[in-house]
């Protein structure tokens, strides 16, 4: 989670239905991140059709674990030091 941690800008934030939605800050976004984790352990993820433009990146995901099941778009944006800023997660 170290490597993942060091991705986001100290200010990022990342909106997702599947982390509650909107989580402000690296500190809180990784504690969310720990938390699902947690709750999902067994999760594999897969990106489709990645697409790059400028300073973001557009996938389709999907989430599978034992116990859910998600797909959906997620837009990725990098701020000018090459550091994430900002998600934003749908779901189908």
């Amino acid at each position: 989670m170290d490597t993942v941690e060091r991705m986001f800008a100290e200010d990022a934030v990342y909106a997702s239905p599947g982390l509650a939605s909107v989580i402000q800050g690296r500190a809180a976004i990784m504690a969310a991140f720990r938390a699902y984790f947690a709750k999902h352990p067994d999760q594999v993820n897969g990106d489709e059709d990645v697409r790059e433009e400028g300073r973001s990146v557009t996938a389709r995901w999907t989430l599978r674990s034992s116990s859910s099941q998600r797909s959906g778009m997620q837009v990725i944006r990098f701020n000018e030091a090459g550091e994430i800023d900002r998600i934003d997660v749908t779901d189908d």
